[in-house]
């Protein structure tokens, strides 16, 4: 968590771009400017300019003359009268409207606030800095559009980027973590190693997977089932659409009716693509009488949700409108729920661990808002649970108000990647509400009906997301049990084909059994007419984790010359099955 005093740079930064930004483009208009994590932002209305990266260089040296006079940064009050006057003589319509908007909610006491630096005022309740001298540190990074206020119904404004820091070192190595991250960009790998590709003709946030991606899919879900597979989870399937009543009843339609797609029924029924699964779990658990010796029931599907999300928000892996989901649903007992979310902790800990993720818990907890449904006891109940079983498990934890699902409180664990950054990957979540709406029932040992509680869980929560982020954490070299193409023959010339083709029988028979089993070898022959040099160019390319190549010298000795990432071997034909079993190809090492 950034320090109170980096937070007063980075929001006087975005103050002095502002300042920097009126004095080259004196008709732009402003709207709102934090301080966000490593930096700031500005959003402003340059009417018909448009903006870009080149700019930069200009509004950079405009910024550092205004550093370089050592002004102070001075808090200023004024009545609303005052203030209202100033945005209409400024005709700063955007700081009108805030100023008016703090009115009606009743924010606005005696006099609202403004910052001065030099002759720039700007609508802020801060906290600042003292003197432009402390602002040396920053770069502007990017442009970007930004509605006003979030509605694409309103002006879209041009959004500046920057980062600040306290030291020189600290932004040199934020910059260069931003340089890795081009080169990690899953945007740009998916593409490079034939991954996911996009279409027009299909759709913004519908990604299509390639023959490589899906597999990579596929070994990611099969890590995540096999660890709830043998905690006793059962598989089960659903379709992909409802009855709209589905979520009248869930609270979905009430609550987000904006994620929703309808289909159309000539038939007269009203239905919708399932924007989450639990309400079909829900059915199955009702599908037949429960009784307390069948708790907990755990049902396991990966299986696909489908969101309304907006077009400005979808991006890469990390936004789709197809999301599929590493689903799980557990309906036992309150006396279950610790040992139910104990075993999710283990199985999460341990999984993360293989895939070189440090682990951190965030609790995310309801607000006062108005976007839940359930007993606020209930909710009580449900939060202190969770962050009892926090502490029991012994995980660093931090709680994030607002961040609550609709029905209820999250466990989300947070993964940080190999250039530091901190990602939501998987979630578990109790449930009091949905068991209540659906009105689920079991019979407890003295005869009595009584309500489930429920346990969402994901491991990978979304699959495309984690792919993007999986991609940048690995910068597309992936483990040898989840790559791709895990091995890759290349042959010096033709006259070592018939020997390339004794090495592929050889590969043919290996199956590798860790981290999941039955994993078949996949792997190709490069016989091409092509340079050696150049096949290993493409291999390289490729992200291969093991490269066989085989001459004559080979063939005559019945070995193989092996090439890995880091160094090359000989190994014998007739232990090259050995080699690649029980090799030491599991270590993780992303490092570009």
């Amino acid at each position: 968590m950034a320090s109170a005093e980096i937070e007063k740079i980075r929001h006087s930064l975005s103050h002095v771009m502002a300042y920097a930004v009126k004095e080259l483009y004196p008709t732009t208009t402003f709207g709102i400017g934090p301080a966000i994590e490593n930096g700031f932002y500005y959003d402003i209305d340059f009417g018909k300019t448009t903006i870009s990266d080149a700019d930069f260089p200009k509004i950079e040296a405009k910024m550092r003359e205004i550093i370089k006079k050592k002004l102070p940064v001075e808090r200023v009050e004024w009545t609303l009268e005052k203030a209202k006057s100033w945005a209409k003589k400024q005709q700063q319509k955007y700081k009108l409207e805030l100023l008016n908007d703090l009115e009606k909610k009743g924010e606005i006491k005696d006099k609202v606030s403004f910052y001065k630096i030099g002759d720039f005022y700007d609508l802020c309740k801060g906290p600042h800095v003292d003197n432009t001298a402390t602002l040396n540190t920053f770069k502007l990074t990017k442009v970007a559009g930004a509605y006003w206020k979030g509605d694409e119904k309103r002006v879209q404004m041009t959004r500046l980027y920057g980062v600040g820091f306290e030291t020189k070192k600290e932004l040199d190595e934020y910059l260069e973590r931003q340089e890795q991250a081009k080169l990690r960009d899953h945007r740009k790998l998916g593409k490079e190693l034939d991954l996911f590709h996009y279409s027009k003709l299909i759709g913004s946030g519908l990604p299509l997977f390639s023959p490589r991606g899906a597999i990579l899919r596929d070994k990611l879900n099969e890590l995540s089932q096999s660890y709830r597979l043998k905690n006793g989870y059962q598989k089960v399937w659903i379709p992909h659409i409802a009855n709209l009543e589905t979520y009248r009843v869930s609270g979905h339609l009430e609550k987000f009716p904006e994620l929703l797609h309808f289909v159309s029924q000539e038939s007269g029924d009203e239905l919708a693509l399932k924007p989450v699964n639990c309400p079909h779990h829900t059915q199955i658990f009702a599908s037949m009488p429960r009784s307390y010796k069948d708790l907990p029931v755990k049902y396991l599907d990966t299986t696909t949700v489908y969101r309304d999300e907006k077009k400005g928000e979808l991006g890469g892996l990390s936004r789709v409108r197809a999301i599929t989901q590493d689903d799980s649903h557990i309906f036992c007992t309150d006396a279950q729920v610790e040992q139910v979310f104990g075993e999710l902790i283990e199985v999460a800990k341990e999984m993360y661990e293989l895939l070189n993720m440090k682990l951190s818990l965030r609790l995310s907890f309801k607000d006062d808002g108005d976007g839940y449904i359930g007993d606020e006891k209930l909710w009580a109940k449900a939060q202190n649970s969770i962050e009892a079983m926090a502490q029991k498990f012994k995980m660093d934890y931090k709680i994030g108000i607002g961040e609550a699902a609709m029905y209820g409180p999250k466990m989300d664990f947070m993964a940080i990647d190999a250039l530091d950054r901190e990602w939501q990957v998987a979630t578990v979540q109790l449930d009091y509400a949905l068991p209540e709406r659906f009105g689920l029932e079991y019979v407890a040992a003295d005869g009595a009906k009584q309500r489930p509680v429920m346990v969402h869980c994901a491991l990978l929560g979304s699959i495309e997301r984690f792919m993007g982020i999986f991609i940048e954490h690995t910068a597309g070299w992936f483990p040898l049990w989840c790559a791709p193409e895990q091995v890759r023959i290349l042959t010096v010339n033709d006259n070592v084909a018939d020997y390339a083709q004794r090495v592929a029988e050889v590969l043919g028979g290996v199956v590798l059994n860790e981290p999941i089993k039955h994993n078949e070898l996949r792997f190709s022959v490069d016989n091409s007419s092509e340079s050696l040099g150049k096949k290993i160019k493409r291999a390289t390319e490729m992200r291969i984790p093991i490269v066989l190549i085989v001459g004559a010298k080979d063939e005559a000795a019945g070995e193989v010359s092996v090439r890995l990432r880091s160094e090359e071997q000989k190994v014998k034909l007739t232990k090259l099955a050995e080699f690649v079993e029980k090799g030491r190809f599991f270590k993780k090492n992303y490092v570009l």
